[in-house]
């Protein structure tokens, strides 16, 4: 499907068996050691005109990256003129401004005269970063995520093309254009209670979200809301309208047992052409507890397999 131009900030499956069993590590061009904020979100270090470290949360769900006001002030960047981008968020959208950086820096690499837009930066999303880096910054690369080491690593974009590997499965990831900026957010197949579902990858949301379509179709189990819950994008926030348990969700031989859905009212869904159609938002929660390698080049996710999650079924 194709979408209207806007900005978003937000299958068959099979076991990889192949040549190698580990990605080579010192292939990487940059490595940036990462830390979990807000529910679940992947934050690394990145410095703006030689200036900082200032953390970034990394983010799937978004096709252009930003900054927030408050590190647009610190160093006095300006706007770029006449130029602003209209950006979709979870919970709403808006008009906002483009700002004028020289170079970002993570690790080795330098992302000389990015595109950023410049978000107000005045949710509880926000509290804990700077900035989002987004689809924009993460396709220039191969990205791994190494749970044992807690860093994060960025590959040359085709060192992981033409490989398979012992004990990785690899999930399909559907690239979805978004309009023409050539930007695209990817989705891949989960499966709940024996039924498929299309699922957005989003590492930029922190919990799992899903829509009522999915939900009744499921016939989750809900469980007690907390009072006055709100769930956070980077614009808004939208109360949480029911909490629902899934026994297990699926994907390849993946397994995730006892995952929690929350139900909102989210402007997403619609502008995803989802409103009235089942769809999830799988968040950082779910993936920042097992070694993944996102490879772009290939539109596919490699996910390190573990003995207890291993699908043994014929």
């Amino acid at each position: 499907m194709k979408l209207d131009l806007k900005i978003l900030l937000l299958a068959t499956v099979f076991v990889l068996c192949g040549c190698a069993s580990t990605f080579n590590q010192d292939s990487a061009l940059a490595i940036a050691p990462y830390h979990i904020v807000n529910g679940g979100r992947i934050v690394i270090e990145a410095r703006v005109n030689d200036q900082g470290p200032f953390h970034f949360a990394l983010d799937t769900g978004a096709s252009i990256s930003v900054v927030f006001d408050k590190l647009r002030n610190k160093l006095e960047l300006e706007s770029t003129p006449g130029k602003s981008v209209t950006i979709q968020g979870l919970v709403a959208s808006g008009q906002f401004p483009l700002v004028s950086i020289s170079r970002l820096q993570v690790g080795r690499e330098i992302w000389a005269n990015p595109r950023i837009a410049s978000l107000p930066g005045d949710t509880a999303a926000s509290a804990k970063i700077d900035g989002i880096l987004g689809i924009d910054f993460l396709h220039r690369y191969a990205v791994g995520f190494s749970t044992e080491d807690r860093v994060l690593r960025l590959y040359p974009p085709n060192l992981v093309r033409d490989r398979s590997y012992r004990g990785w499965a690899s999930v399909p990831l559907e690239r979805v254009n978004i309009g023409e900026s050539g930007a695209a957010l990817y989705f891949f197949e989960i499966e709940i209670s024996g039924k498929k579902l299309p699922a957005l990858f989003d590492l930029g949301a922190g919990p799992n979200m899903i829509n009522w379509p999915a939900a009744r179709s499921l016939r989750l189990a809900p469980l007690n809301r907390r009072e006055e819950e709100l769930l956070s994008g980077a614009l808004e926030s939208t109360p949480v309208v029911a909490r629902l348990h899934a026994k297990e969700v699926r994907t390849a031989s993946i397994r995730w047992r006892n995952e929690v859905f929350l139900v909102a009212d989210l402007e997403i869904f619609a502008y995803l052409q989802h409103e009235d159609r089942p769809l999830v938002i799988l968040g950082s929660g779910l993936f920042n507890q097992r070694d993944f390698v996102i490879d772009f080049v290939r539109n596919r996710l490699l996910i390190k397999v573990a003995m207890d999650e291993v699908d043994e079924s014929p």
